[in-house]
């Protein structure tokens, strides 16, 4: 928690890079640490190709870890763990049986180096959750929950031992296209350290409803993005990238999920996830503020 007893505020990955989802980004990890601390944050997030990027850009892990000291901040959130949720329609049936065991020796090649690469970043800067879902969909993909639990299990059991949480998100587009489909996984994975990622776009754009908050298993609300924007009813991925405004610019009931998620019992931290091409355009210590600035005001409002 903050001084005074408020949350603790996360300037989540994309919101501080100054680019787009799947580029690399405009300001260094020295410039987001800088800007951030500025503006208030208690912490930031890295996504798991930042740490070899920065590193290849001449900054060692070391370096990092005393930019981050001397920023007052810590490392809160590291994105992302994809190629879980589903198996290679391709893929020969035994070896896509055997890839929902739930030791994660047994799991995919793509996905054993993902789960590295998160570890990495544990190792050289810390974290406190690991944001995991799943960008596939389509009509040539069948989600087997069962499968798919397992590998959850196994993803999950393996960071216990670096104390991670695992925040599982929806996506509307996905394989994992709402709330509902998420807090099912979780309780067939049934570990203690996987819950919810709310994320407010996803969460409205996903059709859910407050009410899917009740008694959730594992670690309930694991993580929280604070963002806003508009409701749409398709072109999920195209709106999600481009129309994920501050906390308060847009039509959805931020603070009654924000209300909803605390009585769940969740006290934070709050991260703001935020990505608009207008927004990106912004010299980064202004980003800063405003996220910042935005979900503070929506937090405070959820008190009231």
């Amino acid at each position: 928690m903050a001084d005074g007893g408020s949350p603790d505020l996360v300037a989540s990955f994309f919101t501080l890079t100054g680019a787009g989802f799947g580029e690399p980004p405009r300001h260094s990890f020295a410039e987001r640490c800088e800007s951030a601390a500025a503006a208030g944050f208690a912490g930031i997030g890295l996504h798991i190709e930042d740490l070899a990027r920065t590193r290849e850009a001449g900054t060692s892990s070391g370096e990092m870890r005393a930019v981050l000291r001397g920023c007052g901040l810590r490392l809160v959130e590291i994105e992302f763990v994809g190629g879980w949720a589903l198996s290679d329609p391709g893929a020969d049936p035994a070896r896509a049986a055997s890839s929902g065991a739930s030791d994660s020796a047994g799991l995919p090649d793509p996905l054993r180096r993902t789960l590295a690469d998160v570890e990495d970043v544990a190792v050289a800067l810390g974290g406190r959750h690991v944001s995991a879902g799943e960008f596939r969909g389509g009509a040539e993909w069948m989600l087997d929950p069962d499968a798919a639990s397992s590998r959850l299990r196994a993803i999950a059991d393996r960071f216990a031992g670096r104390e991670l949480l695992v925040a599982v998100e929806a996506f509307p587009w996905s394989a994992i296209p709402d709330v509902d489909c998420a807090v099912d996984l979780l309780r067939r994975a049934a570990a203690p350290n996987a819950g919810l990622m709310i994320d407010v776009w996803h969460f409205y754009n996903g059709g859910a409803k407050l009410d899917v908050l009740n008694g959730l298993p594992g670690a309930g609300v694991a993580a929280v993005q604070l963002n806003d924007g508009p409701l749409v009813d398709g072109n999920f991925l195209k709106h999600a990238r481009a129309q994920r405004k501050l906390p308060g610019d847009g039509e959805l009931d931020v603070v009654g999920l924000i209300r909803a998620v605390q009585a769940t019992g969740y006290s934070g931290p709050y991260c703001v996830e935020v990505n608009t091409p207008e927004f990106r355009a912004l010299p980064v210590d202004e980003a800063a503020r405003r996220a910042a600035d935005a979900a503070t005001a929506v937090l405070s409002a959820a008190e009231g």
